[in-house]
């Protein structure tokens, strides 16, 4: 019993890692520490003035530097034809109405024009305003619903004659064609033509009845301005 007491008492340990030092060692067995204070294999290679973190500084750097290198190579790498694929950061564009009827180019162009006017996009719907009128004008002649919606892109577009003068023509063939009506009101209104407004209202209203029993297909298309102008037209 004497004789462990007296040996872990004189039991040297390693002020580096706590480890116990065999007798006689100059070095740690087990971190590699000089234990005379003299450089250890360790530190006597290391620069003087050296800081002991540069290994881990110099992983960092190359960790860092293999990640750009994964970027770089996914930015570089072609993509497939016909895959559908966007490159990496890239922007998906359009959809392509390159291969589309005339009649499909021009509903596309319309609806994009209405959305983005309907979103309080002004310049956005200002901007594709003019292709969308090219695409109508290659359908003509023209019927009464497209005669509409004409003059929806034109009023969208602030040319408030151009609707004026499909709304004419609506009615021209048409006198009692509700769009007609509903686009000549939004027509004055645009031109601050309050008398003109006032008149194609009432006839709107006489017409009603008897108009949507005829069950044209552009009344069920365009049925939501139908139900405005109507309400805007009966309003006190």
């Amino acid at each position: 019993m004497s004789n462990r007491k007296g040996s872990a008492a004189s039991a040297r340990f390693c002020t580096a890692c706590g480890g116990e030092l065999t007798a006689g060692a100059r070095f740690c067995q087990r971190c590699g520490a000089p234990v005379d204070g003299s450089p250890g294999p360790a530190t006597a290679a290391a620069a003087p003035g050296v800081s002991k973190a540069l290994p881990w500084s110099v992983l960092a750097l190359a960790v860092m530097a293999l990640i750009a290198l994964v970027f770089a190579q996914n930015d570089l790498r072609p993509v497939p034809p016909d895959s559908g694929a966007a490159p990496l950061g890239g922007a998906i564009g359009a959809p392509d109405i390159s291969n589309m009827s005339p009649q499909e180019r021009a509903d596309r162009l319309f609806n994009r024009v209405m959305s983005l006017a309907s979103e309080g996009k002004a310049d956005s719907a200002a901007f594709f305003s003019p292709m969308a009128l090219s695409a109508l004008d290659a359908l003509a002649p023209h019927s009464a619903h497209q005669r509409y919606d004409i003059g929806l892109i034109a009023l969208v577009s602030g040319r408030p004659e151009l609707a004026a003068a499909q709304a004419d023509t609506i009615l021209a063939q048409r006198p009692t064609h509700l769009l007609g009506f509903a686009l000549a009101i939004r027509a004055a209104e645009a031109r601050r033509d309050a008398a003109a407004r006032t008149g194609f209202q009432r006839r709107l209203i006489a017409a009603e009845q008897t108009e949507l029993a005829t069950g044209l297909q552009e009344y069920g298309d365009h049925n939501p301005d139908i139900i405005e102008a109507l309400r805007a037209a009966r309003a006190p």
